[in-house]
């Protein structure tokens, strides 16, 4: 015959497993899962996630594969000395160059 506190045993060992077993549930959904999951050399990039591996290489998570993609930058017209920000693949024209083909621009305010 059960004691009251054997009772409480029980009923804690089964509350326990309870738990446990909704932990080994997550677990296996998140194994099932795996197919939306990219792992790339020790990272781990879920569905839809976007990436730059190399400064002109864009590669996105597309249900569990790798798609890569090499960046093409515009051609960047009027611009004497073009810099490529560290880190980046397209060149930029810097703000502090003068105007293309010695154009200066004069704005006067009349009162």
């Amino acid at each position: 015959m059960l004691s009251f506190m054997d009772f409480r045993t029980v009923l804690l060992l089964v509350a326990s497993q309870a738990c446990l077993l909704a932990v080994v549930r997550c677990q296996l959904d998140d194994d099932q899962e795996e197919g939306t999951v990219c792992n790339v050399e020790g990272q781990r990039f879920y569905d839809k996630d976007i990436w730059k591996p190399e400064p002109c290489r864009i590669c996105v998570c597309d249900t569990g594969a790798v798609l890569c993609d090499d960046i093409v930058c515009e051609e960047l017209k009027d611009c004497p000395k073009p810099e490529i920000p560290f880190g980046e693949c397209c060149p930029i024209c810097p703000a502090d160059q003068p105007p293309p083909f010695g154009c200066n621009l004069f704005i006067s305010h009349l009162s």
